[in-house]
């Protein structure tokens, strides 16, 4: 039986330094999926439920509570999530209750773990939503996924926008982060974007080339965890984490 407790707040000793990550996020299939962007498909005015698994990869308890930043999305459609045994309203981005997952538990929609539920109407854009698990007693602990919402009218065109970045390095840094891009030759034009905890860009570094290496200067954002989205011809391909250390 899993050890589960469900709780408005939870206080536990552990501290951990940056990049350190407890928690292991993976698809229903039990794919791991970790800070990674996770493509779904939806049709206009339809429902969809996405379940996602966690898993405490430490060796002790920890709790967490689980935070949404919606990056793009249409002003037609709705989205919530369930986090903690409670399903959220649809404005609620940070969710009230925490979750005490075991050392080793993994944890299922049904033992009150997550899923995010999204109601689409006419449009056909890709919308963009980050969900961010953390530690309640050391935000810096903390794992998220993106769901990528891609509507299935004209996803041939869709396959045509593209392209790869790698992970940031040094991480953390302090000073300048470096990360090698391709952005494919369907695709016109790129960009990094950064996005601090609660969703709020930060950053913006647009890519005059189609493939390099780009270096940004980071010494003017304040240290904590980061995320930047790899932009290309306006959609988000990709969404890493990036921990800006104490200066």
């Amino acid at each position: 039986m899993k050890k589960i407790i469900t709780s408005i707040a939870f206080v536990t000793a552990s501290l951990f330094t940056f990049g350190q990550f407890s928690l292991d996020v993976m698809d229903d299939s039990e794919n791991e999926i970790s800070n990674t962007i996770f493509d779904v498909y939806i049709g206009q005015n339809a429902s969809l439920i996405t379940e996602l698994v966690v898993t405490n990869t430490d060796s002790v308890s920890h709790t967490y509570k689980c935070r949404r930043t919606i990056y793009t999305i249409d002003p037609t459609d709705s989205t919530r999530f369930c986090w903690g045994g409670l399903c959220y309203n649809w404005p609620t981005n940070l969710s009230s209750l925490s979750l005490a997952i075991a050392p080793g538990d993994t944890i299922h929609y049904a033992d009150f773990g997550f899923h995010a539920e999204f109601i689409s109407k006419m449009a056909t854009i890709t919308r963009t939503v980050h969900y961010q698990f953390y530690d309640v007693s050391n935000i810096t602990d903390s794992t998220g996924v993106t769901i990528r919402y891609n509507s299935t009218v004209g996803v041939d065109e869709m396959e045509k926008i593209g392209g790869t970045i790698s992970n940031a390095y040094p991480n953390p840094a302090n000073l300048m982060v470096s990360m090698k891009y391709d952005i494919n030759e369907y695709s016109q034009q790129g960009s990094i974007v950064f996005f601090d905890m609660v969703g709020k860009q930060v950053k913006e570094v647009v890519l005059n080339d189609k493939k390099g290496t780009a270096k940004i200067n980071v010494d003017d954002l304040n240290s904590g965890i980061y995320f930047y989205s790899f932009i290309v011809d306006g959609k988000a391909i990709s969404t890493k984490k990036l921990v800006i250390s104490s200066k």
